[in-house]
């Protein structure tokens, strides 16, 4: 998955380039199929999530317990190539030593705050900006740049 840059599109719009923390809400993700067989593109673009920007209490918590077991894995010294665990057997035959210990760690963690399946975002919303508030967003910015009369 790839987050375009858009800052040759939005360098016509907009008279400096966005910082990369503002680059998701102007953004679209390139998406790749990887190992989607069912997708028959072999890749597309869609509007970056709502929670990319706006992560859950539960999403920080997780991303939270992930940076801290990164932080003990370098502090451990964790290096070289480990074999798999045995409950990843698409993820390759070995993981370096970090991602091995990270996997090991994460395997089973629920953050304290999840929201149940019917609550979450995603569900409500699936991007950041829907296509109404884009096609908004557009119509304000030609009428913006039309030259006054």
């Amino acid at each position: 998955m790839v987050l375009v840059r858009p800052t040759v599109i939005l360098a016509a719009v907009r008279s400096e380039v966005p910082s990369r923390a503002e680059l998701p809400l102007y953004g679209m993700q390139l998406v790749d199929k990887g190992n989607l067989w069912w997708a028959e593109k072999a890749a597309w673009f869609r509007n970056v999530p709502h929670t990319a920007i706006y992560p859950t209490i539960g999403q920080l918590e997780v991303r939270i317990h992930f940076g801290r077991l990164a932080k003990e894995a370098k502090e451990r010294g964790e290096v070289g190539t480990r074999e798999k665990p045995a409950y990843s057997d698409r993820l390759g035959r070995y993981f370096v030593g970090a991602a091995a210990y990270i996997a090991d760690h994460m395997k089973g963690f629920k953050a304290p705050h999840a929201l149940p399946e019917e609550k979450r975002p995603s569900k409500i919303r699936k991007t950041f900006r829907t296509l109404a508030e884009r096609e908004a967003e557009l119509e304000t910015k030609v009428r913006a740049a039309a030259p006054a009369r």
